[in-house]
């Protein structure tokens, strides 16, 4: 055999080999679609997530549920598929999620219905759902001319569906690129004592206080989606605090993330999607225990509020991945989403929380993988910890951790949090046992994906 034919045979044979690694890969042709629509109520309501009742006196901002759609096939017809909704509210019921699965069955033919899955931000300024959940607590039947929750979930099941239906048809080509960035956001919340003992925003400035509890996650984990032009068309950004920096107010409002949207619109563009996620933040708040007079003075140098503030540092570091995230764009990639459903044991002990409206088992979690990326969900306000042991035994280079998604389970504290006792770890049906369940069923369910 000449040397010619030797190299042109070497070539023709590695070509080959690089095509079927490249089929075997998985990796397939990106579809990417978005939608957003407005789920304000049109009445005064009931707002919850504090512990007394109270009557909407306006709109500050308006609540937003944004919808993204994800779809890959081949030339033999092999799909995947998702459809992620952010949601402005407090939290998401079960029974609601799955209204919208059941609405969108028939308006989206060759859509699997278990695909789709909600999350909530956690804003303290919406409505509710249910009438009679939170023990009557937002009871408003005495209450002329304010909108009932059963109506409310009409509505917010309507315009969810609409959103998934329009993000759905909305598929075009496209392309997902990650960054990881930072920003300071969420801190930990619960105090400790030299006694054992936590509360939950307590005071630090006293002889007896010991330590802030638990961990800070400051990391932003970003995905962007890209047209075939390069044109970014939306982000999803996952950040460890829930969205409550003005929990206490009597209005309508989806709190920071809507300072988020306006500051990442006048930066990236005015028709740029913002998805966000509340990655585990049971113990977390954009609330200070240590150096609050601080912080303040330099708000006011800025001249800026603490929403401001927030969405200042967020979009500092979206801003930050940008560049960096449109370096390294794929059209064509692997994309797994399973949907796990196993139950987690009892914690017996303890008495079910005011505010639990849903049954517990089975819980149900969606994974995904997008590349190199990992996604899971948890329906709990799940304690840092336990996302962190998801995250360092994780096979992707980067894993997204959503709480509060698909069903509402209560909070979910670890063994030391229990031990300080505290609100958000004295009432949970859901316990550290619990919680490690959900961290291995999670890691089992990750690792098939690789």
């Amino acid at each position: 055999m000449s040397r010619m034919r030797f190299w042109i045979l070497f070539l023709f044979f590695l070509t080959i080999g690089f095509s079927a690694w490249a089929d075997e890969s998985g990796a397939k042709p990106l579809y990417v679609g978005w939608a957003s629509v407005d789920i304000t109520p049109p009445e005064p309501v009931a707002l919850v997530g504090q512990l007394h009742k109270r009557i909407s006196q306006g709109v500050r901002d308006p609540l937003t549920a944004t919808a993204l759609a994800l779809e890959t096939w081949d030339a033999e017809g092999n799909r995947e598929q998702a459809i992620l909704v952010s949601c402005d509210i407090l939290y998401i019921l079960r029974s609601v999620q799955r209204r919208v699965q059941n609405e969108i069955r028939a308006r989206i033919p060759g859509f699997d219905p278990e695909k789709l899955f909600l999350n909530a931000t956690h804003t303290h300024t919406g409505p509710g759902y249910n009438d009679a959940a939170f023990h009557n607590l937002y009871d408003v039947s005495n209450d002329p001319g304010v909108m009932k929750a059963d109506d409310y979930a009409d509505i917010f099941v309507d315009r969810v569906t609409q959103a998934a239906v329009e993000a759905w048809n909305n598929r075009k080509r496209g392309g997902m690129s990650w960054a990881l960035s930072h920003a300071v956001v969420g801190m930990n919340r619960r105090a400790r004592y030299f006694d054992g003992t936590a509360v939950m925003y307590g005071k630090v400035n006293q002889e007896n206080f010991s330590h802030i509890e638990g961990y800070e996650d400051h990391g932003v984990p970003l995905l962007f989606f890209w047209t075939p032009e390069q044109e970014c068309t939306g982000v999803l950004i996952n950040i460890a605090c829930p969205s409550q920096e003005t929990e206490g107010l009597s209005v309508v409002s989806a709190d920071f993330w809507h300072d988020v949207r306006l500051e990442l619109r006048r930066r990236l563009g005015p028709n740029l999607f913002v998805l966000p996620q509340c990655a585990a933040a049971g113990d977390q708040s954009p609330h200070y225990l240590l150096r609050a007079q601080a912080e303040q003075i330099m708000r006011e140098r800025r001249g800026l509020d603490s929403r401001q503030e927030i969405a200042r540092r967020i979009a500092n570091a979206v801003e930050d991945g940008f560049s960096l995230a449109r370096q390294d764009i794929q059209s064509d990639l692997v994309f797994k989403h399973t949907v796990a459903r196993f139950p987690v044991p009892p914690h017996t002990d303890q008495t079910a929380p005011f505010y639990l409206t849903d049954p517990i088992n089975p819980i149900e979690c969606h994974i995904l993988r997008l590349g190199d990326i990992a996604m899971c969900t948890a329906p709990f306000e799940l304690y840092l910890d336990y996302s962190l042991r998801v995250q360092a035994r994780s096979p992707a280079v980067l894993t997204f951790v959503v709480q509060l998604a698909c069903q509402h389970s209560g909070y979910l504290p670890t063994e030391r949090a229990v031990q300080g006792g505290g609100y958000s770890a004295d009432k949970f049906i859901v316990g550290p046992e619990g919680g490690q369940r959900w961290v291995e069923e999670t890691l089992k369910a990750i690792k098939a994906l690789w």
